[in-house]
């Protein structure tokens, strides 16, 4: 993609307003990354391509990055915070409403003004863009800028099913000390999510949902934290993985911070055949925001660049492609009124 082509959006602003239901905790720790962070890059960063993408499939993603190696990204303070913040969430966490993920937070930015900050973070933001390539940003949709994940109560279901994310970019981060625990690897696939919808046979979007079975141990790679306050950066829209089940019970928490890629030239990864149907307060809403961000920067470069002399059949192309994004989350909006999920 030449440099004409690239569509930069400026970020979009945290909301004024928590949508209901969400309050923050008293009596937090200011975020601070002198305090807080201690980053280290990574020593090992695998390709799309490594991963058995093809080049085509390559150039519909803002970066070629799938997967780094474990490296470091908070102090030693910044783990007791991070850690002690989680542990006091827990109680707010959704239990039983998933078979992918058991128990989990999501929208912990509206709830704790420490993650808020940690997600926004402009060095985190800018170690994450020279690894990736290209300008990131906190999500679009708050809900989904930080999810903490937990030890479910059965420990003989996965911390996390197979699945691959709904959002292009996220770190998953190792809260709790990785020496404590017997199992609950973080894995992932060694090839594309096509072939691994093709081997259970299953159409890719639904691996969203989550695959609860083993794979062979040669096609997984078990990730090995150092220590708390390390993790690896991925574009986990492509890369099917999965937080493996504990072999005896012990406090497993992860926080995975999402973020969206401020070139919006490439087809949208976020999927809007589901999100509107989680069950966030004010996801509907944020789903609205993030589709119209997306619109905003096609419609201006529409205006700034189509020609006078365009042909009826090109202008109509071209505008259906500036407001794409925003009828596929009506669509998907549609289906959650006519389904009765207000």
């Amino acid at each position: 993609m030449s440099e004409l082509d690239i569509m930069l959006a400026n970020e979009l602003l945290f909301p004024e307003h928590s949508p209901k239901n969400y309050g923050y905790l008293s009596d937090e720790p200011t975020y601070d990354a002198v305090r807080h962070l201690a980053l280290e890059k990574p020593t090992e960063l695998w390709t799309l391509g490594d991963f058995g993408y093809n080049d085509e499939q390559i150039g519909e993603c803002a970066s070629n990055i799938a997967m780094t190696s474990p490296f470091r990204i908070l102090s030693d303070e910044g783990v007791r915070v991070a850690k002690e913040t989680a542990l006091r969430l827990r109680n707010t966490a959704i239990q039983g409403r998933s078979d992918r993920v058991p128990t989990h937070v999501a929208g912990a930015v509206y709830k704790s003004r420490f993650l808020r900050d940690m997600c926004a973070c402009p060095q985190i933001q800018s170690f994450l863009c020279d690894l990736s390539g290209t300008k990131l940003a906190p999500h679009t949709l708050p809900s989904q800028q930080i999810y903490i994940n937990y030890t479910p109560d059965d420990i003989t279901k996965a911390v996390d099913a197979w699945h691959y994310d709904g959002i292009g970019f996220d770190y998953v981060l190792m809260v709790s000390d990785p020496k404590t625990l017997k199992g609950g690897y973080f894995e992932y696939f060694k090839g594309t999510k096509n072939i691994f919808a093709e081997r259970f046979k299953r159409d890719v979007p639904t691996l969203r949902r989550g695959v609860s079975a083993e794979l062979p141990s040669e096609d997984v790679v078990s990730v090995e934290f150092p220590a708390a306050g390390y993790g690896v950066f991925q574009q986990g829209n492509m890369i099917v993985h999965r937080a493996g089940r504990l072999l005896e019970y012990a406090e497993r928490i992860t926080m995975i911070p999402g973020y969206v890629a401020l070139d919006v030239s490439y087809p949208d990864p976020t999927a809007m055949c589901d999100v509107p149907r989680y069950r966030e307060p004010g996801i509907c809403a944020e789903v609205a925001r993030h589709s119209a961000w997306l619109a905003q920067r096609k419609l201006q470069s529409l205006m700034e660049d189509i020609s006078l002399d365009e042909t009826p059949v090109g202008v109509e192309s071209l505008l259906t492609s500036a407001v794409t994004d925003v009828q596929a989350a009506l669509v998907s909006i549609r289906e959650r009124i006519e389904n009765g999920s207000l």
